[in-house]
């Protein structure tokens, strides 16, 4: 038997050379697995496993294809575009802990690992390793060391380079990689540290074995052999000894040096695939790939003791594939492909937990969107369990949900046939996430709505021609005649014939194929995910393609050139837009949702970017709109250059790299550090390219600054302090390095404080509030005359004074309304609240009026003596505003209600409105850090009624500041009870043509900005 090994996105790796002539593939490709390759469909696991016999001919041509890719490469240093989510955003792969039980480690098909506080869920760190094409790089294995200082994670690691593969051992402190563990023969499948931690084991794929490395020095020290397959799992009790699974279909027991002691099969020769010892080391727990049975067997010879009660868990399409004990023994569970089905139709993937060690009876335990990846006992009784979604979630030990994180990605995967839909020239498109209502969204003005697309899906047939996608054992056909031209590894998920009929498009696993009517190959492009769907624009100049990484993507159809990206946020509010080159248009809060990984050689640690850090030359709005005049990049970026007064020249990968802002790691206290004076004292470490030194080091608390680090003189460790004064309880410490180039990612540290008792009689200082109000109705120039605007501002005064004496100490107030809001006044306004806001005070700042962007996008207020003729020397620069919420102390939130420029310009320039987004994502950046209202979304203008004297906005935020929008059953009215109350209101109030948002900066806590 000739067996191949498959990885979402990865080149088949050869395993064994058995029979000459005939070669059995077992047909597992991505496209027949949903999700990162998992199944959402529990009935579809019965009959998937399916046997293909191939001619010699074709097994010597796909093994030359092979070999033709095994050579290694040298590794890119160009900057590469990545999503980043704050979850993982592919197949979720294992999980760890430490020894306490403190931290989870979890690694993914998306080529991170993440390091979460396992009481809270809070994210502490994301670890990043080299990446190179489509596969290098993904993670299948971690672990963490009992300390939890140290993580190694293995997988797609090293091989692109070097022909063998390699761990990585990270500082989970500050996601530096220490080093590599290099000559590893398989793929890292699993990994384990033993008991004592002087041994880390390694299960690797292939034929290899189980690798030993010595941690005294991080050598390979032994590999345990005689293995004929994949090494799924393996597991260590604790004295040391080893149990391991394999494709071999042995259960092998290992002494604790390592000698084989036994080894058992199933009585059905089914391949053992998860592993694990009871706590005490007389149990070993087994579940099968290839059979629905679970076994308990004698921890000292592997002999069968019992098998724990299936239930309707008895088939192999729902098995539960996963076990482990709890902390203490007495329960064993399971999970994997086993769900249950709601009302609704929805699946519900199930831990299943037996008494008893799995003697006795059982409950399931509905938790995850999709099947069970991995799950590990915590010390206090609860289970941590990872999805391959993927989500992530703990379980108490009284099994209530401790937390749950879903997956950021829209799921494509088993949507309704037809769901898909494009419009005529590819800029309007509709898709149907998994199980969730249908979602229409229009590029040229970044409209989202929910409702079905009142455009086409694909087609099989027009003009004469026929396609077909085949089967799992069928290749796609043309007219009848099977194509030739796809890998012989890959299936078909979608295809569509254009309008023309002269051409066929075919989404295979991981490539897209544009072919004729006589099924020659015109062009093929590898995907960077797996394909969910292809749709054909109705004038034929482009194909739209759904892909499981979350991303709808547009090709060309004459080259298969990628032209635009589209992500869509799993909240259904934040989505990003973006070429291949970097360029981007993003939502309210959506601009961290990409970034650029640099890759710092083999044993580096590579860093990220935000694009946000790269914003003035990469924002560019008027690129992803040129994208649809000649379907060519690089004519885009030409076309809207011609019509950019900057004259804006080409920004390129290579530009990122000569422009990196510094990098800045927080050395000292570790993340989730309990602290109990006032004063922490932080240690940090600083990067920068030798032509651009640090400038400054910023250090916010709850996003809020404290403190200012000017003339960081050069010490030759690159290691520095601060102390920062803390507020009382739980904090967020944020630093941030800023060089010639710009600002350097955040580098957080969250902070248990645990004050000292305080006295029953000790006074306790409410905080001030400072309120600037800005409305404008009554403009010099009649034609900007609006009705409610200095109406929104007196309400909004009236509203917040109501709260002086409740949440604030003393309200102070600031108004320029009509005549009295020149630009000059403005300007005083915001250097008082900037002046007067201390720390532990409240700043808001409400503008209500026109605001419009200059040819140049540059965002101006409109002061009562405004002439948009004379923008510069009449109205107010956002940058003035800017500084100004950079610079106050305290908490800032800002309202602003400043779309109504369509009024201003006329029809003919209400392209030139006010784009908010952007406006939007400064003011709420890390280092600005204000939370922002806005009335409207993009480019859509604010609605004004008689019947309610305001605009919508206002007048859904004083009925919520009134006391609508309080947090149930309590008084109390917060930054997202407010936002929740201000978003379906308006909604209501404008019929759904007006959409608000507000953002809250990263690090910023929910707080209450009111009372009832």
């Amino acid at each position: 038997m000739h067996r191949f090994v498959y990885d979402s996105g990865c080149r088949p790796r050869p395993i064994v050379f058995l029979n000459v002539f005939h070669f059995t593939v077992r047909a597992y490709t991505n496209a027949d697995l949903p999700s990162g390759g998992y199944c959402r469909d529990p009935v579809f696991y019965r009959s998937l496993v399916v046997s293909k016999t191939l001619h010699m001919r074709s097994c010597l041509f796909f093994l030359f294809g092979v070999l033709s890719c095994l050579a290694a490469s040298a590794q890119t240093t160009q900057p590469i575009l990545r999503l980043e989510t704050g979850m993982h955003s592919a197949a979720g792969k294992r999980i760890a802990t430490d020894a306490a039980g403190k931290y989870l480690l979890t690694s993914s098909d998306d080529r991170t690992a993440r390091l979460w506080d396992a009481a809270t869920g809070r994210q502490l760190q994301v670890f990043r390793v080299p990446v190179e094409g489509a596969s290098e790089g993904k993670l299948y294995s971690c672990a963490l060391s009992a300390d939890g200082k140290l993580a190694v994670v293995g997988g797609r690691t090293g091989y692109e380079w070097e022909d063998d593969y390699c761990l990585y051992l990270i500082e989970t402190q500050t996601g530096h990689i220490r080093q590599r563990v290099t000559g590893l023969a398989g793929m890292a499948n699993e990994i384990e540290f033993s008991p004592n931690g002087q041994w880390l084991a390694v299960g690797m794929g292939g034929n290899k074995g189980v690798a030993l490395v010595r941690t005294a020095n991080w050598s390979l020290a032994r590999v345990l052999g005689s293995y004929e397959g994949d090494v799924y799992h393996l597991s260590f009790d604790a004295k040391g000894r080893l149990v391991t699974t394999c494709e071999d279909g042995l259960i092998r027991l290992y002494s604790e040096d390592f000698a084989l002691q036994t080894t058992a099969r199933h009585d059905s020769r089914a391949e053992p695939f998860s592993v694990a010892f009871s706590p005490n080391g007389k149990l070993v727990a087994v579940a099968y790939e290839d059979s629905p049975d679970v076994e308990v067997r004698s921890g000292t010879d592997l002999t069968v003791l019992y098998r724990p009660a299936l239930g309707e868990a008895n088939v192999r399409g729902e098995r539960l594939g996963k076990v482990c004990f709890s902390a203490d023994g007495k329960r064993l569970y399971g999970g994997s492909h086993y769900s249950i089905v709601d009302a609704d139709n929805n699946a519900h993937f199930v831990i299943r937990c037996w008494e008893d060690a799995g003697r006795g009876s059982f409950r399931d335990l509905a938790l995850l969107n999709n099947s069970v990846a991995d799950m590990k006992a915590l010390p206090n009784g609860g289970l941590a369990v990872l999805g391959s979604h993927p989500d992530l979630a703990v379980l108490t030990a009284a099994h209530t949900t401790g937390w749950y994180h879903n997956s950021n990605n829209n799921d494509f995967s088993g949507t309704r046939k037809g769901s898909f839909r494009v419009g005529r020239n590819g800029a309007v498109f509709g898709f149907q996430p998994y199980h969730q209502p249908d979602l229409s969204f229009e590029v040229p003005g970044r409209t989202l709505q929910q409702k079905e697309s009142q455009t086409e899906p694909a087609v099989t047939e027009a003009q004469g021609t026929r396609a077909d996608k085949g089967s799992v054992d069928k290749r796609p056909s043309i007219n009848g005649r099977e194509v030739t031209f796809m890998n012989n590894y890959e299936s078909c998920v979608g295809v569509d014939v254009s309008s023309d009929g002269n051409y066929v498009v075919i989404g295979g696993s991981w490539n897209l194929y544009c072919s004729d009517v006589r099924g020659q190959q015109v062009w093929k492009a590898t995907l960077p995910a797996n394909c969910k769907g292809v749709n054909i624009s109705g004038n034929d100049r482009v194909v739209l393609v759904q892909l499981n990484d979350g991303t709808i993507r547009w090709y060309n159809m004459t080259n298969g050139k990628e032209l635009l990206a589209f992500f869509l946020h799993n909240d259904k509010t934040r989505w990003v837009l973006f070429t291949p080159s970097g360029y981007y248009d993003a939502s309210a809060g959506a601009e961290d949702l990409l970034g650029w990984h640099i890759n710092k050689g083999k044993d580096g640690t590579p860093a990220f970017f935000p694009v946000s850090r790269f914003r003035e030359a990469y924002y560019r709005p008027d690129i992803i709109d040129a994208v649809f005049e000649n379907y060519d990049e690089n004519q885009a970026i030409t076309f809207a250059n011609s019509r950019d007064e900057r004259r804006r020249t080409t920004a390129t990968a290579a530009a990122v790299q000569s422009k990196l802002p510094p990098t800045i790691s927080i050395l000292n206290p570790a993340g989730g550090s309990t602290v109990s004076s006032e004063t922490v004292r932080i240690d940090y470490s600083v990067n920068t390219p030798e032509d651009a030194p640090v400038k400054s080091v910023k250090v916010l608390v709850n996003g809020r600054p404290v403190a200012l680090e000017r003339g960081i003189k050069v010490q030759p460790s690159n290691k520095y302090s601060v102390n920062v004064t803390l507020p009382g309880g739980d904090c967020t410490v944020t630093l941030l390095a800023e060089n010639d180039n710009g600002l350097s990612p955040e580098a957080n540290v969250f902070l248990h404080f645990k004050a000292a008792e305080r006295g029953a009689d000790e006074f306790v200082r409410k905080p001030k509030l400072y309120v600037l109000a800005i409305g404008i109705s009554q403009y010099q120039n009649p034609e900007y005359k609006l009705n409610y605007a200095d109406k929104d501002a007196n309400a909004f005064v009236a509203g917040m004074q109501k709260q002086k004496g409740k949440l604030y100490g003393d309200v102070v107030v600031k108004q320029y309304t009509n005549a009295a809001a020149t630009r000059e006044a403005i300007q005083d306004g915001l250097q008082w609240i900037q002046e007067q806001t201390g720390q532990g005070d409240m700043a808001m700042i409400f503008y209500a009026g026109h605001g419009i962007n200059d040819n140049n996008g540059v965002f101006y207020m409109l002061p009562v003596g405004a002439d948009v003729n004379r923008l510069r020397s009449t109205c107010l620069n956002f940058e003035e505003l800017k500084q100004t919420v950079s610079n106050i102390a305290g908490k800032v939130v800002v309202f602003i209600d400043a779309c109504h420029s369509g009024n201003v310009m006329g029809t003919a320039q209400r392209r030139g409105g006010a784009d908010i987004n952007a406006i939007v994502n400064e003011l709420s950046s890390t280092q600005n850090g204000a939370i922002t209202f806005t009335s409207s979304t993009g480019k859509e203008y604010s609605l004004e009624d008689p019947s309610w004297e305001h605009g919508a906005f206002t007048m859904a935020l004083l009925e919520g500041l009134g006391g609508k929008a309080s947090v149930p059953g309590k008084t109390k009215i917060t930054v997202k009870s407010l936002d929740a109350y201000i978003s379906e209101r308006v909604k209501e109030l404008t019929r759904g043509r007006q959409h608000p948002t507000s953002v809250v900066p990263p690090n910023v806590p929910d707080f209450p900005i009111g009372v009832q």
